[in-house]
């Protein structure tokens, strides 16, 4: 529990996180015991998490998507990707051991951070390094990640994605306090594909279990100023202002009910850079500055996670 980076496979972090996940709070459990990472071969590496906090159990199912299969991922063309699968359930098929199929269709994202077009993406998850940097504790997780160049796989991203159990909420809305808001460095726009054929593989930026999935950050309000974007780092006193994001109960971001504690966004005009540490005032809570490219982009993730509870 805590940060940690450093360079691991996808199914190694998967059971970090759902290992540090249940060791800091009572109200999480081991979801399915049948669910481990001790094969990454197809979708095999995966875990399953029970929060068990709430009037009603929710499962939260992490997948290693690593599969040979025709993943599409693009509704132009032929892009398939491996990545990152989490899927939300109200209820959990014992029998089969599988969420219910329904939360295909409105609780679950997937993050292709490897893709190819035009055929099978080739890098085994299984050993494809991703250097990360990690934050967990009792509300969840937050991961940003880089894949290690593979020659074949052409579109690899950078990542972040998010996890989080609000504490509170501002308004009673009958519905779950979990999120999960996910986005990549490049091929954010073509990963938004509605085709028919690929519902496992969808890229949705965020997730509101059994009420809404939005895409192109519908659902969440970054503060955004026009000059300095997300952030910014006074020159006069050094100080670093910003805002969480709003978390919001409806995709046109008209029904804020909370903000992340996890993350935040910055940008290259904010005058903060890669591995700044930014102090809570009056708090020990401290965010750990992240500026990310990938192998075959070299756009930036700028986000801030959590570094000091």
């Amino acid at each position: 529990m805590g940060f940690s980076s450093g360079a691991k496979t996808l199914p190694a972090l998967i059971e970090d996180i759902a290992n540090q996940i249940i060791a800091s709070s009572a109200d999480w459990v081991d979801g399915d015991d049948t669910w481990n990472t001790t094969s990454s071969l197809n979708n095999n590496a995966r875990r399953c998490l029970r929060y068990t906090g709430d009037a009603a159990d929710i499962w939260v199912a992490l997948e290693c998507v690593n599969s040979n299969t025709w993943g599409h991922v693009h509704n132009g063309g032929s892009h398939h990707g491996k990545g990152l699968r989490v899927t939300y359930s109200a209820s959990w098929d014992y029998i089969n051991r599988i969420y219910p199929a329904d939360a295909k269709d409105n609780s679950m994202t997937f993050v292709p951070f490897e893709v190819r077009g035009g055929s099978i993406c080739t890098a085994d998850l299984g050993t494809l390094l991703l250097t990360y940097y990690l934050w967990t504790d009792s509300s969840g997780f937050v991961l940003m990640g880089i894949p290690e160049p593979h020659a074949v796989d052409n579109y690899q991203s950078s990542f972040i994605c998010c996890v989080e159990r609000l504490a509170a909420k501002e308004y009673s809305d009958g519905l779950t306090n979990f999120y999960t808001w996910c986005r990549l460095n490049s091929g954010h726009a073509w990963a938004n594909s509605l085709r028919g054929d690929n519902v496992e593989f969808r890229h949705y930026t965020m997730v509101r279990p059994f009420a809404f999935r939005a895409q192109d950050d519908n659902g969440v309000q970054f503060w955004q100023d026009p000059v300095r974007g997300r952030a910014m780092k006074s020159t006069g006193s050094g100080k670093v202002y910003f805002v969480k994001p709003l978390i919001c109960n409806d995709a046109a971001k008209f029904q804020p009910i909370g903000q992340s504690e996890l993350f935040f966004g910055y940008s290259a005009e904010s005058g903060l850079v890669d591995g700044d540490v930014i102090a809570v005032q009056s708090a020990t809570t401290k965010y750990i500055c992240k500026s990310l490219q990938s192998p075959d982009n070299t756009g930036y993730l700028y986000f801030a996670i959590k570094y000091v509870a």
